[in-house]
């Protein structure tokens, strides 16, 4: 399930993701256009990507009770 891509997920959760990726990026310092742009590149990545960014758990267990 880790190799789901972002933008694979239902909407509801990408945008759970945005928001927590958003979060952690800014907690380390990011801001403004720099911000946007890895959040960006972030929610075109896989999932297993983001695992040193954000908690990505509670998204596999989204993930695998949908389908």
């Amino acid at each position: 399930m880790k190799t789901y891509y972002v933008s694979q997920l239902p909407i509801d959760v990408s945008n759970q993701i945005r928001k927590d990726l958003r979060k952690a990026l800014f907690e380390l310092g990011y801001r403004d256009r720099l911000l946007n742009l890895l959040v960006n590149e972030a929610m075109d990545s896989r999932l297993c990507d983001l695992e040193n960014t954000i908690d990505i758990t509670k998204y596999l267990d989204t993930v695998c009770k949908e389908r």
